[in-house]
């Protein structure tokens, strides 16, 4: 039955009725477009972009920028022959657009898509590419006009070599553990590194070999396989499987040699060996800001230092004192992505730092965007370990106080008989003591037996202490807390009976539990121990001085733990094996290898002695 008003209030709701449908339908027309705002990615890619260089090579780039780009925009380069869509870093690119960057990646000559050969990207021409990239950016009608560089190791090298050519748009640079050819790679205090021909392998071809590089049973087991059967060491590339017509170049004769190779027929040249390196009038041409980062743990950091002492001691004082440093409990990979432990150490959740965070925040900073970064209260920023703190200097050798603590090698006997009846390091220098005796013989291979330890060997532990060849010095426990900051150093008085010989130091912190830390490791050859571009053979009996430096590094030592250091021929597949002989390095036979007898002095007149650096006073 129909109510008798019905119609009548159907009549009243239909213009409410009408207007709430369009406001439905209005809702339901808008939808798709307010989602279509929130469910992307919110940025686009680019990819293989070909950006042309002055000689007409061309190189490969993947461009990321912010969705719905509304302005240009500060961009960040990378330069890279490792890859560029973000495999090895993958949020890199995503995080700085969408902090508001422009974020390109680019191929080196040789790798990708890129043109041009691979062995450009160790020489000059791998600044001149850079410039040309950043100029290249700058006249896009994305870019505002700044470009600053980005990236570590490798890429970390790159910043360096095109800040070198000084891009008229170049903002800033930001390398973290760079690597320093001809300084810390591919030799170590002149004695060649196989892991060289390992970064060979992961980057062979034209794209990157991570199944390479996570294969360690393989090319670990290969280096022991040459160390065993006594190869000489220009063949390590060819026995892991680097082509010999991939990475080459071309010798003084015009003829093509293998990239390691090359090297070898060079070690100890500095003309060929730096012939890359910024020079002094580089640096002080450069006036944009800079952010370095390295680690206490970090095998570049020699590298990194060098970068950083050329560039503050070269530059105008203005562009000095826009150079950052922030220096770690970090290795080469932690540095660029830290954790919470590194090769077995516990690190502090406040060294764990967000490095894409921290390097937008300056880059904002610089680029005037927004605040300083509250990490960079001075010019150093250096983690105090046992205190577990950030501490600031206004120079990385004003963290120490110039004072030092040294400690004596010395054993009554002469050669400490082993690990428990152990020479010492004394505060007071040693009276008259006959030196100890170290035998390195080539024809051992004392690597073979400790290889399933080394492949879990981390930053406790002890076992390299218990080698047959090993002699061993331990401190006192220190009697108060003791904070150091800088190198630790070494200086050993030594002798032998042959030609040239290699020796290898490592210094534990032992706590007072008895638990161990190992603080740093050094090498060094007795034809280069006056450095690794000044090479002298040694006469019979002859008397020297072999200096070893420890990486730098912050670190409180409690009360009660002591220092262990430990000594012994290098002989081990990681490098280059030294026969003794004097011979050419890296073509030296085992037919030909000779016994050497060193002696390491420990007396009054030929005092061996670690010294550490004392820490400033914390304020």
């Amino acid at each position: 039955m129909n109510h008798p008003n019905g119609g009548r209030r159907l009549a009243q709701l239909y213009p409410f009725g009408i207007a709430y449908l369009l406001l439905c339908l209005a809702q339901l027309v808008s939808l798709p477009a307010a989602r279509a705002e929130n469910v992307g990615p919110g940025y686009d890619l680019e990819m293989s972009r070909m950006i042309p260089m002055r000689d007409g090579v061309t190189l490969e780039a993947w461009i990321t920028k912010p969705s719905q780009l509304q302005k240009p925009l500060p961009t960040v380069f990378t330069l890279t022959q490792y890859d560029i869509d973000g495999g090895r870093h993958g949020d890199s690119a995503a995080y700085y657009a969408r902090r508001g960057f422009a974020f390109v990646q680019v191929y080196v000559r040789g790798r990708g898509r890129s043109g041009g050969l691979k062995s450009d990207s160790l020489g000059l021409q791998v600044g001149r590419d850079g410039y040309d990239v950043v100029e290249w950016i700058a006249k896009q009608p994305w870019s505002d006009g700044r470009v600053v560089m980005f990236g570590g190791s490798f890429v970390g090298m790159t910043q360096w070599r095109t800040a070198a050519q000084i891009p008229p748009h170049l903002s800033a640079i930001a390398p973290y553990v760079p690597i320093y050819p001809g300084w810390d790679v591919p030799n170590t205090n002149g004695i060649p590194q196989a892991w060289s021909a390992v970064i060979l392998g992961y980057t062979s071809g034209r794209s990157l070999n991570s199944g390479f590089i996570a294969n360690q049973p393989y090319w670990a087991g290969k280096m022991l396989e040459q160390y065993a059967s006594y190869r000489p060491f220009g063949e390590l590339d060819a026995a892991i499987g680097i082509a010999a017509d991939d990475w080459w170049m071309i010798d003084e004769r015009g003829k093509k040699l293998s990239f390691m190779n090359m090297w070898l027929d060079h070690v100890g040249d500095p003309a060929f060996n730096l012939a890359a390196e910024p020079k002094d009038t580089d640096y002080a041409r450069m006036q944009f800001p800079v952010l370095s980062v390295t680690g206490y743990f970090d095998d570049d950091q020699p590298g990194a230092l060098r970068y950083y002492r050329n560039h503050t001691t070269h530059a105008s004082a203005t562009a000095a004192a826009r150079h950052f440093l922030i220096i770690g409990p970090w290795d080469h990979s932690g540095a660029q992505q830290p954790s919470k432990q590194i090769d077995g150490l516990a690190i502090p959740e406040a060294a764990v730092l967000d490095m894409n965070r921290l390097h937008a925040d300056w880059y904002d900073w610089v680029l005037g965007r927004g605040a300083r970064p509250g990490l960079l209260q001075d010019r150093v920023a250096y983690f105090m370990m046992g205190v577990d703190e950030w501490r600031y200097a206004p120079s990385l050798e004003s963290a120490g106080s110039g004072n030092t603590l040294e400690l004596y090698l010395s054993d009554p006997a002469g050669t400490p008989r082993d690990l428990f009846h152990s020479g010492t390091l004394a505060a007071t220098r040693p009276g008259a003591q006959p030196p100890a005796l170290l035998v390195s013989d080539p024809h051992e291979l004392p690597e073979l037996a400790v290889a399933r330890l080394a492949q879990n060997e981390d930053s406790s532990s002890q076992f390299r202490a218990f080698d047959k060849r090993a002699i061993t010095f331990h401190s006192e426990p220190l009697p108060q807390d003791t904070e150091i900051a800088g190198h630790m150093r070494l200086l050993l008085h030594c002798a032998a009976d042959t030609p040239d010989f290699d020796l290898w130091a490592q210094l534990l912190l032992i706590e007072p539990d008895g638990t161990t830390v190992r603080l740093g490791e050094d090498i060094r050859r007795a034809r280069f121990r006056d450095g690794p571009f000044r090479q002298e053979l040694l006469q019979p009996g002859q008397l020297v001085q072999i200096p070893f430096e420890f990486k730098w590094m912050a670190w409180r030592f409690p009360a009660g733990a002591r220092l262990r250091l430990t000594l012994a021929p290098l002989n081990s597949p990681n490098y280059q094996k030294n026969f003794n002989t004097g011979g050419r390095v890296g073509y030296e036979r085992i037919e030909d290898a000779r016994i050497a007898n060193i002696q390491v002095f420990h007396d009054a007149e030929h005092a061996s002695l670690l010294t550490l650096p004392l820490a400033a006073v914390s304020h």
